[in-house]
């Protein structure tokens, strides 16, 4: 796996992308968690934050798979 990726001469780490990638779905499935009124987060986690933490983690190693299965 290319453990960079080239953006206009500059090179960032895949695992960065990953983080970004995974920080904004994170971020879009936490809110929507949250509002959906049959699955109330704050009932169903014992820590919503490490809840939120660990759906992260989750996805950044999705993504970072991907990545380097879709990557040349």
């Amino acid at each position: 796996m290319n453990e960079e990726i080239n953006v206009a001469g500059v090179f960032i780490p895949t695992f960065v992308v990953a983080c970004i990638f995974a920080l904004g779905l994170g971020m879009a499935l936490s809110a929507t968690l949250n509002r959906s009124v049959s699955f109330e987060i704050k009932s169903f986690a014992w820590h919503p934050a490490l809840f939120d933490f660990a759906i992260f983690v989750i996805l950044v190693d999705i993504w970072y798979t991907l990545l380097g299965k879709f990557l040349p």
